[in-house]
């Protein structure tokens, strides 16, 4: 009975460690996926040199270089894991089915943030930019919430958590994502900021970086319609 009452104590603390595995990698493989966008951005360089892609091409990138520049970046990170370590990298990176509650939250909380940037937008007078509706559907739903969802939720922030805390992890993360996304006034890095924190909130309290990247493609459209209705 003892054994027994032992087992059935230790259960919770098994099936936590099983639902948050610690990461397998670290912030040599981290820097390592940061020296690979750092070469991509070379290569770019030299073929504008060469003349096989003009200045403007890198200017202002058609929906088909982005694309490729970030399904590049995705598969980057995927094997600079995966070959080194020789193990699973999806699931570990948190890309699993998230409680119903978690995905119904991530649908609603992201348009929320949407809203709330849109509201501000209009009583400043500020025009944000139109959006190509391909590049929507390709970039803003479904290429950049999995590359970034994948970078700052699912591989930077739980190595961030293991070493100094959950919260200031997600901080730290969400100053970094709205750092990527080069803000360019006040408005920007709250906004980019204040979204970075909520992924991150969503993603350690789901245990999964689907939900975030579903509040993230949620927040993405919701911005889209608000701001061209």
């Amino acid at each position: 009975m003892k054994i027994g009452a032992e087992a059935k104590n230790h259960w919770p603390a098994i099936k936590n460690a099983h639902l948050e595995p610690q990461p397998f990698w670290g912030y040599e493989d981290i820097g390592a996926f940061f020296l690979l966008i750092v070469s991509l951005s070379l290569v770019l360089r030299v073929l504008v040199r060469l003349h096989f892609l003009s200045r403007s091409a890198i200017v202002g990138p058609s929906v088909g270089l982005q694309s490729a520049v970030i399904v590049f970046l995705g598969v980057g990170l995927y094997f600079v894991l995966r070959f080194r370590y020789r193990r699973p990298v999806l699931k570990p990176l948190g890309w699993v089915v998230p409680h119903m509650a978690y995905i119904v939250t991530a649908l609603i909380v992201g348009p929320l943030f949407a809203a709330g940037i849109a509201l501000y937008l209009r009583l400043r007078n500020q025009i944000t930019p139109p959006i190509p509706i391909g590049e929507l559907l390709v970039l803003g739903l479904i290429l950049g919430p999995l590359l970034e969802e994948s970078l700052f939720r699912g591989c930077l922030l739980p190595v961030l958590a293991q070493t100094i805390g959950t919260i200031p992890a997600v901080i730290i993360t969400a100053v970094l994502f709205a750092l990527f996304h080069g803000p360019t006034n006040l408005v920007h890095w709250v906004s980019f900021t204040a979204t970075g924190i909520a992924y991150g909130w969503m993603r350690t309290a789901s245990r999964s970086t689907t939900a975030p990247a579903l509040m993230h493609a949620g927040y993405n459209l919701a911005l889209f319609l608000f701001t061209t209705s």
